[in-house]
């Protein structure tokens, strides 16, 4: 059956390469609201972004509100930072009027002795498109999404270990922001956050959404790579993927404090790649002893891809063994800013347990067929060798008694081996098999 659908997939990506070539650089897929997210079309400074939303940094609000006459201030200000917002005026190109109001803004500032206020756009990130990447709706994705479209799988009949020490990650909480979870018998320990359940199919239409199950299928991955350690689960992304700065630092502040390990496989490109405003406050507040890892995106580009490119954060780039070789897969993003590599593709985890149609082409058809999720699915791309990084850390933090996920990520660091992979020059390898083979599967 899998090699059935794999073959299904490979004859829609070749329509869709002949129909829209063009389709993933700068529209938008037909299922995002186009009210709550746009692309900056700028010749090299392609980035999303939420139209009519307007970030200020700590202490200049007062000033940004006399420049932004009309439009509205949030009260919440988390980590410092406000949101303003309006009705966007530039239906045709609402990336443009967020821009121009921001220079309107740096220009009106100027002249205080502390200089222009901080702001920056709110910047849409994904969970994590490729050209190769499509959705159920035949379309390919944009800016980030897994590696490939998620396939169905035979369940185990057990959840399988990628570790031969269970008691791996005993002590160490991991936070999961994501599309939130759905139940699954091998995931009843996971803890969620309010709000934080996953959505199949938000329109109801029949066709599944783009990355429904992307946290279920993370949950599951450090399940089986640390299986001690404890899940913490909050819904930062919708079930299209779609999330933003603000959101996900929402969510930083509002973590449990106990959390060790914040895994996002999330993220997106920036205007002119400077540090998302709102992430990059977060960031800095979570206070020593806790770290963060995250996905180094899918696009198969050196372009800084945030919040994996934070200097503090554990950029995770994906690899996979071919030959006795370690190799980049072609989705895998990289560079300089990657700190980590771990395997990516051909993963198998956790699920839901629905069906869905699968487009043929760019217009979906009565005809088209249905497959069927039974908990277990395959799946590609940098959001999943996220937890294996992030279960690694708490793995190193088990094994050696360690308190602090920020030291374990250090010994990890200094210890493992280098990737030894030109795409990736300041990376290491993070194999949680430990040279021993995978799991048996099905």
């Amino acid at each position: 059956m899998k090699t059935h659908l794999r073959t299904m997939f490979a004859l829609v990506l070749a329509a869709l390469a002949t129909m829209a070539p063009a389709a993933h650089a700068g529209e938008l897929p037909q299922q995002w609201d186009p009210s709550t997210v746009a692309v900056n079309r700028e010749s090299g400074n392609t980035f999303l972004l939420r139209p009519g939303q307007i970030l200020v940094g700590p202490g200049d609000a007062d000033a940004v509100g006399q420049v932004l006459t009309g439009w509205n201030r949030a009260e919440q200000t988390p980590f410092g930072i406000t949101a303003f917002t309006r009705k966007p005026q530039n239906l045709k190109d609402p990336a443009r009027e967020v821009r121009e109001a921001l220079a309107r803004i740096r220009r009106a500032t100027a002249n205080r002795p502390q200089g222009s206020a901080v702001v920056a756009p709110n910047h849409v990130f994904v969970g994590e498109a490729t050209a190769s990447a499509i959705n159920f709706y035949g379309e390919p994705r944009l800016q980030g999404g897994p590696g490939s479209t998620v396939l169905p799988a035979v369940l185990p009949p057990a959840l399988p270990q990628r570790t031969s020490v269970p008691a791996d990650g005993t002590g160490v909480r991991i936070a999961v922001l994501d599309t939130g979870m759905f139940e699954h018998e091998w995931l009843s320990s996971v803890q969620s956050a309010p709000k934080s359940e996953d959505v199949w199919d938000v329109e109801r239409d029949g066709y599944g959404d783009a990355e429904s199950g992307h946290g279920t299928f993370i949950a599951g991955l450090i399940r089986q790579a640390a299986p001690a350690a404890s899940i913490y689960a909050l819904k930062v992304l919708d079930s299209h993927g779609l999330g933003d700065d603000l959101g996900v630092a929402a969510a930083l502040e509002q973590l449990p404090q106990d959390i060790d390990i914040v895994n996002l496989s999330l993220g997106g490109y920036t205007d002119h790649d400077e540090a998302p405003l709102a992430l990059t406050k977060a960031i800095q507040g979570l206070g020593e002893g806790r770290t963060v890892v995250a996905a180094a995106g899918n696009h198969g580009k050196a372009r800084p891809f945030w919040p994996a490119a934070f200097e503090p954060v554990l950029a995770v780039g994906a690899t996979d063994s071919y030959s006795g070789k370690w190799v980049r897969p072609g989705y895998s993003n990289y560079g300089p800013w990657v700190d980590a590599t771990a395997r990516g593709s051909n993963l198998q985890s956790t699920f839901a347990r629905e069906k869905t149609k699968l487009a043929q082409g760019l217009t979906i058809s009565p005809s088209d067929p249905t497959i069927a999720f039974g908990g277990w699915a395959s799946w590609d791309g940098t959001s999943f060798s996220t937890p294996i990084a992030a279960a690694m850390i708490a793995r190193t933090m088990s094994r050696s008694g360690m308190g602090s996920a920020a030291s374990a990520k250090a010994q990890l660091l200094a210890t493992a081996p280098a990737a030894q992979q030109a795409e990736f020059p300041h990376a290491v390898l993070l194999d949680e098999l430990e040279g021993k083979p995978g799991p048996s599967l099905p």
